[in-house]
């Protein structure tokens, strides 16, 4: 295969590489010559890795090295590899090297590690031919008169353009009622959209399937920004601690309904990072919590609410 079409690099983090079992980094470009403005498909792909999950490069600056991202996107494989792809474009003639890529896995016990790759080099030519000798735009040549025998014509298209268009105004002012644009639909309850997640959270059983920390962390995240756009509380962005500080601070809670949040996501928390293995009853009841607290407090909502069961089954 000719090297100039497709190459790829591999490359093994050191501590998962000697274990024998981590995942590993794919780069590849579709090319390594190309001409000026022209695209080419840069390739980071992890190959499958069961139960991790990986965090792909966003450029903020829209950019990768010399070259502008014309677009990404990510996909999964159906033998369970991820992979993401830019399209990338050039605008400066020479060989650039891209940078070093780096992906993100996040282990299931929330470990991190960086996988890497060494750069890879790409040649951006010039759209011109080079075997022409002068390449310089030429000069523009001088513009055609138009003999005045028909420059009436001219005037009288220019005429019947502003008629037309000056009646086609008129007629939009006075023979056609103007529309009244219907005002926005009002927000809908911060209670219904959260009980709404609730239900999509336990018909999604993931306690049934082995995932009881996602299934905790998705119901605790729920909660949290319910509380926020009910009352003001800044919940998701802050720590349990502090939350609970701010909470007891407002009148919008009762004293029960702020002992059964606190109750909550203590035992969310000792679930997603002590390690905490909750029994079935526990499982139920920690979403009963969630709906409660969510239909004793919310405003009136037009969705039906969850039933409590927990685990989905």
């Amino acid at each position: 295969m000719n090297p100039k079409l497709l190459f790829s690099l591999v490359l093994l983090l050191g501590p998962l590489a000697a274990a024998g079992a981590g995942p590993r980094l794919e780069v590849s470009l579709d090319r390594d010559e190309v001409r000026v403005g022209e695209p080419v498909t840069y390739t980071l792909r992890v190959p499958p890795a069961p139960g991790r999950r990986i965090i792909f490069p966003d450029p903020e600056d829209g950019r990768i090295g010399e070259f502008e991202i014309n677009r990404a996107s990510e996909t999964a494989g159906e033998d369970g590899s991820r992979e993401k792809r830019f399209v990338l474009q050039g605008f400066e003639t020479g060989r650039f090297t891209l940078p070093v890529p780096e992906v993100t896995v996040r282990e299931e016990d929330g470990e991190e590690v960086i996988l890497t790759g060494p750069p890879l080099e790409i040649e951006v030519v010039s759209v011109l031919d080079p075997a022409e000798e002068d390449p310089d735009i030429r000069d523009l040549k001088d513009p055609l008169g138009i003999p005045r025998s028909y420059l009436w014509i001219l005037y009288l298209a220019g005429a019947a353009v502003i008629l037309a268009a000056a009646a086609f105004l008129l007629y939009r002012k006075f023979a056609r009622p103007e529309k009244k644009e219907p005002p926005p639909p009002p927000p809908r309850p911060a209670g219904e959209i959260a009980l709404e997640e609730l239900e999509r959270i336990r018909r999604a059983d993931l306690p049934g399937r082995g995932l009881v920390k996602e299934y905790y962390s998705r119901v605790s995240d729920t909660v949290r920004r319910y509380l926020e756009n009910r009352f003001a509380l800044r919940a998701p962005e802050r720590t349990t601690e502090e939350f609970l500080q701010e909470m007891a601070t407002t009148s919008h809670l009762t004293g029960d309904q702020q002992e059964l949040v606190a109750a909550f996501l203590e035992e969310a928390d000792l679930v997603k990072f002590a390690r905490y293995g909750p029994t079935e009853k526990e499982i139920a009841a920690v979403f009963a919590a969630a709906v409660r607290l969510v239909r004793e407090t919310g405003e009136e909502m037009s969705a039906e609410a969850p039933d409590g069961a927990g685990n989905g089954r």
